[in-house]
Parts: C-alpha cells; sequence; structure tokens
C-alpha cells in the first residue's frame, strides 16, 4: 500500500514547541503517533511535515525569526539523521528520485505564517524547501485569524500581502484554521490552486474547524487538495469515533465532485483523540479496509491515499528550491 499525508506535527514534537508532552524520540523511532519505522510498512511513503508557530501568539520579528530557524534546524537534523531512509523533497523531480530509491519522500510546510515576517526568513523558509504556508493557527496574529477564535474575522492587509508574495514565489496557501472570511478573502485576492491539508466536512460535523460545501468546491475549481483531518472532535460530536465516521466525509466530499481532490492530511503528532482501530500512522491500513467493505475500487482507494497527492506535487511542484539531496 501507498501512502501520501498532507499534515502532521512529528517535527513539532521533536522541537522546543511542542503541542504535547510525550516520550522522547527521533523522526526514526518514537513513543508519538508516526515515525520511520512504522511508516517503513507502505512501499512508497510522502510526509508534509509542518513547522508549527506555537500555541501561544509570537509578539515580535525577532522571536518569529528565531523560532523559524530553531524549526527549521530541526528539521534538517531530524532529515539527515533518517537519510538512508529518507529524501527532503521541494520539487516533483525529488518526489520521483524518492520513489526511485525507495525512501521516504519528506516535504515541508510552515503552520501559522506569522513566523514568516521579514523577506530573508520568507527565503529561508524556502530554501530549507518549504512549499507550503497555512496562513493563521486558531488565535489572531498580524496576518490573519483563525476559525476557533473568529470565524467573521478576515485577513490583514498585512496577510493578504504576504499571501500574494508566497504565491508569487511558487508557495502555496494552506486554508486549515483559516477563518471562513479569510478563505473567501484569500480566494479573492490570489488565483493559485490552494490547499485544506487537515479539515473535514461541516456539513457532517458543525466544527467550526471544518469545511462549508461551499468552501469544499471552490478548493475543488482551483485545482487544490482537501486532507481528512483523523482527530475524534472534527469527525463527529460523539465522543468516540472509528473508520465508518471518517468514511462519511470522504463520501460527503466525492458527492461533491471532489473524489480527485481529495487526501489525507491526519494529523498525526498534532491531535490527541484518534477514531478506534486508528492508533498511529499503521491505523491507516484500517481506513483502507473500511473504504474497500463500502465499495470503494482498488483505483479509488490508492487515489485517496496516494495518487491525489501526487498529482498535485507533479502538476505544481515545478519549481526546485535547491535544497541539499541525499546521494
Amino acid at each position: 500500500m501507498e501512502y501520501f499525508d498532507l499534515h502532521c506535527d512529528t517535527l513539532c514534537e521533536l522541537s522546543p514547541y511542542r503541542l504535547y508532552r510525550r516520550r522522547p524520540g527521533t523522526l526514526r523511532a518514537n513513543g508519538g503517533q508516526l515515525d520511520l519505522t512504522r511508516a517503513a510498512r507502505y512501499t512508497r511513503y510522502a510526509q508534509v511535515f509542518a513547522l508549527f508557530c506555537g500555541a501561544r501568539p509570537i509578539e515580535t520579528a525577532e522571536e518569529a525569526h528565531t523560532r523559524l530557524h530553531t524549526l527549521l534546524q530541526t528539521a534538517r537534523e531530524a532529515f539527515a539523521s533518517c537519510a538512508d531512509v529518507l529524501l527532503p523533497c521541494a520539487s516533483a523531480d525529488d518526489l520521483r528520485a524518492a520513489e526511485r530509491q525507495g525512501k521516504a519522500a519528506a516535504f515541508l510546510s510552515i503552520e501559522g505564517a506569522e513566523l514568516l515576517q521579514s523577506e530573508p526568513d520568507i527565503q529561508a523558509a524556502i530554501d530549507a524547501g518549504v512549499r507550503i504556508v497555512t496562513l493563521t493557527w486558531n488565535h489572531r496574529s498580524r496576518y490573519g485569524c483563525g476559525a476557533v477564535t473568529d470565524n467573521g474575522a478576515g485577513l490583514t492587509g498585512e496577510g493578504i500581502r504576504l499571501a500574494q508574495r508566497l504565491a508569487a514565489h511558487g508557495v502555496f496557501l494552506d486554508v486549515s484554521h483559516l477563518s471562513e472570511r479569510g478563505f473567501w478573502e484569500l480566494l479573492d485576492s490570489t488565483s493559485a490552486p490552494v490547499l485544506a491539508t487537515h479539515s473535514n466536512s461541516r456539513a457532517v460535523c458543525p466544527h467550526v474547524r471544518n469545511l462549508t460545501d461551499a468552501q469544499f468546491c471552490a478548493i475543488v475549481r482551483r485545482g487544490g487538495r482537501v486532507g481528512v483531518n483523523l482527530y475524534v472532535p472534527f469527525l463527529t460530536q460523539q465522543r468516540r469515533a472509528d473508520c465508518t465516521d471518517i468514511v462519511r466525509h470522504i463520501e460527503h466530499f466525492c458527492a461533491l465532485g471532489g473524489a480527485e481532490q481529495l487526501c489525507i492530511g491526519a494529523d498525526w503528532d498534532g491531535c490527541d483523540c484518534l477514531p478506534d482501530g486508528i492508533p498511529d500512522v499503521t491505523g491507516i491500513e484500517c481506513l483502507a479496509e473500511a473504504l474497500a467493505r463500502h465499495g470503494y475500487s482498488d483505483t479509488q482507494i490508492r487515489n485517496l491515499m496516494y495518487d491525489n497527492a501526487k498529482r498535485f506535487v507533479e502538476t505544481n511542484f515545478i519549481i526546485d528550491t535547491g535544497i541539499p539531496k541525499t546521494k
């Protein structure tokens, strides 16, 4: 089975800016929800690793600079320590190289654009291979507001200008966490495809972090991608969930015409409540089995699990940032 995931917070858990406390470990092996040892069960594996801005708002440009470069160094060290099984990627050519070499493909994203408060830092992130930027996390920042804080607050003028600069650099904007008003302002001010790397359907589960049908359809029309999130409160209003609840979101998005835009963005190590039967990254196999029981074909399952994300990379990640390659 092949698996391409659009969002995890595993590097955050290896950095000083953790979301949760857990047993120490490395990217190769740890006590969290994702490591390369467990992911090795997949015949091809690609992962977008997020660099998280932090649960507390950043107050100064100096603080943003320090956090960004600490996280970039965390990523460099983690990737270098696993060079025998992992290839840092920023382009379609890189992904193909990882596939040829039988290595995990590691892409970088930034979760919370407030990490980027100067042109040199934007360039440093791009040079390090960052190709996706989530405009906000949950709180209000200089660039916009998270949906859980105020869904009616939009992007600031600085936020719109940053989004346009990032798009001009070939960086794709991620609307997961962004307020609904900010979502539409982003689409009005940019023309590139957008991503929602770890968001579900608000029609199926009315959580403010989930996408409305109108938002999902707008992403589909732009040729973007949506990654289904495995966090239980985004799947159901009940205290527990299972694979059937995940399938409900997938079926709803497919009914809206988004089967070719749908991916997985599990949110490994960024959520503390996963569905029954999915204890960690190995549980994606259980989801694939559940989809097969619901009548999904091998091709449909492969598209969701790998090929839809791969096609986005092949179509859009055509700028080589020049990140060091492992020989």
